[in-house]
């Protein structure tokens, strides 16, 4: 994404640890809210401290695939109706850092 790119939407598929490749999602692995549910202990952990959410209003029918988060607080598949409190993007402004 250039740096004059709008972001519309912050999810998981325009933040800068999504991989650049896309997985097919078997309907069956989605939430009826389009997400990915994690399956194991540690990444329900892991989730929940990164308040690991999926977006409201959306459907199964607005996943048609996935990817890989490489955050090391997440390291695991989402999908376009994701989003967690690591979220970045380049060109970020935060008054707090100059």
């Amino acid at each position: 994404m250039s740096q004059n790119q709008k972001v519309v939407g912050t999810n998981c598929y325009n933040c800068l640890y999504i991989s650049k490749k896309e997985e097919s999602v078997a309907e069956n692995e989605l939430n009826d809210q389009g997400g990915i549910d994690p399956k194991t202990e540690g990444d329900m952990k892991k989730a929940q401290e990164a308040d690991l959410i999926t977006l409201p209003g959306g459907s199964k029918a607005d996943a048609a695939n996935k990817k890989f988060c490489y955050h090391v607080g997440i390291a695991m598949f989402v999908t376009v109706r994701m989003c967690c409190v690591y979220w970045d993007s380049k060109g970020v402004r935060r008054p707090w850092k100059k």
